[in-house]
């Protein structure tokens, strides 16, 4: 059953991911990329990892339609995957990607000689810790 996990995670990350530029038309939809899948072994549940632009307005707007369409994607998913059952979908904003993004930012600032302090918000705050391997 373990090898079999990873293999539903992603192809629900590509099913989600193509309904989402595909079919949602929601005006709150931001430019918004499935990061990961996470589905607990009974296949009840499913945590689905976002990445999305803008600002955190935009942001939450983001995560509010898609939460909203979440009864239209276990249907089209239903459709399109041979599984007995479509997990429940969580969204959830990963800021991983953003973080590396302002680390990236700090780095180049210390290399210019500029405090890269002056010009940056804190980091946003990281997420619960994803498990995988062994034990989750």
């Amino acid at each position: 059953m373990t090898e079999r996990m990873p293999r539903v995670d992603e192809l629900l990350r590509e099913e989600i991911s193509t309904h989402i530029s595909r079919s949602i038309s929601d005006p709150r939809l931001g430019f918004v990329t499935v990061i990961g899948v996470e589905t607990s072994p009974d296949l009840r549940h499913a945590k689905v990892f976002i990445s999305t632009i803008g600002t955190e307005e935009q942001r939450a707007a983001s995560l509010a339609a898609l939460r909203s369409a979440t009864p239209y994607l276990r249907t089209v998913i239903s459709k399109g995957l041979r599984i007995r059952r479509v997990p429940a979908l969580h969204f959830e904003l990963d800021a991983a990607g953003e973080r590396g993004s302002r680390i990236q930012q700090l780095l180049g600032s210390i290399e210019r000689g500029d405090d890269p302090l002056d010009d940056l918000a804190p980091l946003p705050s990281p997420s619960a810790p994803r498990q995988t391997g062994e034990g989750s």
